[in-house]
């Protein structure tokens, strides 16, 4: 189906749906956005909170700008030392939880000093101050709605919750949404949290220099003591910082996503910018396709962000000043061009008989989820909007008597590379989250994102190289298959790799982990795709939910 008049892409028919309904109520995708988002806080509740944080990337036209709302680090320091109250799993504030996966266990870190300053909603309001078309409280009318009478839970946020329940159910306010009359909500059941439908309701007519200044911004400090480092210093402080977008030139346009401190735009970046050069400037001369031409570029971008053999990785340095420009340089481009050749002309050009030998069978897992979401949206007047949230796995504390579930960004290690609560006072943490907008002629082309953790870097790419390189449309190039590298370790779903690809990569030196079918695991990429005449596709990705509501 197309449409000239607005799609809106979403990890729910819920939160797709209040998009699409303001939109045809008048207002712009920066309306829509709100209302999808809000919306979200019930109809996906495990993977985003009005206490979480987020990206949204706005172009209207040929104007572009990054809104950061991501959780900054709190100044709850030791004035003596300058040092974190709290630095380990021991401390009182900082409990560590084991999520079982069924083939693994992976350690969260929840309570009240893994709380990043909660910045979702001040990034929501100052949009809409800048660029929204109808009221404030139309906008969030929709989320106010949801809060209130309730969402159905799916089979997947039914399954989320079911993963963390350790989590949500280890504070009596927060096990109170998640598990009333101490029953964990199931598949069908009706997730409601009527205190978040009256915080809503209560900002859209307060405004919100009441969650960060007044009475609300006191609870939600009070909810992190004795031993959060959230004060209300940090709650009056700087919540929401306008950004230039991360810009490359790319397929015969532009690639606008999220700069740093967020990873995840600039290894988009690299990697897209070297598989453009392989594929159309003649340095696959030996005839590699384009899934092991994929595999070798996120195996560079991998590299880059972990390697330590030279300087510290791009996790942590990804704070200094131009490091955007220092890691697309065009004389390190060619560096990880000329190694990759290097590489294929290594490779024997004969494929021994024994090399399936080496290949692994995989069962699908359902962990490492990816406490994230992605909306996508384009209005009639083609005003694009890629926004992607988080609560991460969620602190444990809801706020009592507002519904707001805070998050755990303190607590997560990959996006604290330098160790917990070594960020200094006020530095936004750094993230993978990358929403993109495909720019042509002045024009959004393509809007996408991705829920998914490391995953979503990858599937961002691999989407965006199918659609445009490969001239896919954009249901094909969401639904296919994907693959995600770990170190020299492929992560494949079925289809991805023909057996001669295999060999290939093999040949490479990666280890193949193949997969039985797709999975939430290779990220939930939702986009929306613009052709030459202005006709508007959206695809949501079977993997997460997604979902495609038409204005």
């Amino acid at each position: 189906m197309s449409s000239k008049r607005g799609i809106v892409v979403a990890g729910h028919a819920a939160t797709a749906d209040a998009g699409a309904a303001v939109l045809r109520a008048g207002g712009n995708a920066v309306d829509a956005a709100l209302a999808a988002v809000c919306t979200s806080f019930c109809a996906e509740p495990v993977l985003t909170s009005a206490g979480g944080g987020g990206f949204m990337l706005i172009a209207d036209g040929g104007k572009a700008k990054l809104y950061d709302g991501f959780a900054r680090m709190p100044s709850g320091l030791s004035l003596s030392s300058g040092l974190p109250f709290f630095s380990s799993d021991s401390s009182p504030g900082l409990q560590a939880i084991p999520i079982d996966f069924g083939d693994s266990v992976q350690t969260f870190h929840i309570g009240s000093a893994s709380v990043g300053t909660p910045s979702l909603l001040a990034m929501l309001f100052a949009a809409h101050r800048q660029h929204g078309n109808i009221p404030l409280r139309d906008a969030l009318a929709p989320g106010i709605d949801a809060a209130r009478s309730g969402v159905r839970l799916n089979h997947l946020q039914a399954s989320f919750i079911k993963l963390l329940k350790p989590i949500l159910t280890s504070d009596k306010h927060c096990a109170a949404i998640h598990a009333p009359n101490n029953t964990l909500l199931t598949e069908g059941d009706n997730f409601q949290n009527k205190d978040l439908a009256n915080s809503l309701e209560m900002l859209s007519y307060e405004g919100i220099d009441e969650m960060y200044h007044g009475d609300l911004a006191r609870h939600i400090v009070a909810a992190c003591m004795p031993h959060g480092l959230l004060n209300m210093d940090d709650m009056r402080g700087e919540h929401v910082v306008i950004r230039e977008p991360l810009s490359i030139p790319l397929f015969d346009g532009s690639l606008l996503s999220n700069p740093p401190p967020s990873s995840g735009g600039v290894l988009i970046s690299l990697a897209a910018s070297l598989l453009e050069q392989l594929m159309l400037s003649g340095k696959s001369a030996n005839n590699k396709p384009w899934p092991v031409l994929m595999a070798e570029v996120l195996r560079i971008a991998s590299r880059i962000r972990h390697d330590e053999s030279s300087q510290p990785g791009l996790d942590k340095r990804i704070h200094e000043q131009g490091i955007a420009a220092d890691i697309l340089a065009p004389e390190r481009i060619k560096q990880h061009l000329n190694h990759i050749a290097q590489q294929f002309d290594q490779i024997a050009q004969s494929i021994g008989p024994d090399s399936a030998l080496h290949r692994q069978a995989r069962a699908e897992p359902s962990n490492r989820h990816g406490s994230t979401t992605h909306i996508s949206i384009i209005d009639k007047d083609g005003m694009a909007v890629s926004l992607t949230s988080s609560n991460g796995e969620g602190s444990g504390i809801v706020v009592p008597g507002t519904g707001i579930h805070l998050n755990n960004m303190l607590g997560e290690e990959d996006i604290n590379p330098l160790g917990l609560h070594s960020l200094p006072a006020g530095l936004t943490l750094p993230s993978m989250m990358a929403p993109c907008i495909y720019m042509k002629h002045g024009k959004a082309a393509v809007i996408l994102g991705s829920g998914g953790s490391n995953r979503l870097r990858g599937a961002i790419l691999q989407v965006l190289t199918r659609h445009l390189l490969l001239g896919q449309d954009i249901d094909t190039a969401v639904h296919a298959p994907r693959l995600h590298n770990e170190a020299n370790r492929l992560d494949i779903e079925p289809g991805f790799l023909s057996e001669h690809d295999q060999a290939q990569c093999m040949q490479m030196g990666w280890e193949l982990n193949q997969w039985q079918k797709q999975s939430v695991y290779f990220g939930g990429v939702h986009a929306i795709s613009r052709d030459a005449n202005g006709g508007l596709s959206g695809c949501g990705d079977p993997r997460r939910g997604g979902a495609v509501a038409y204005a």
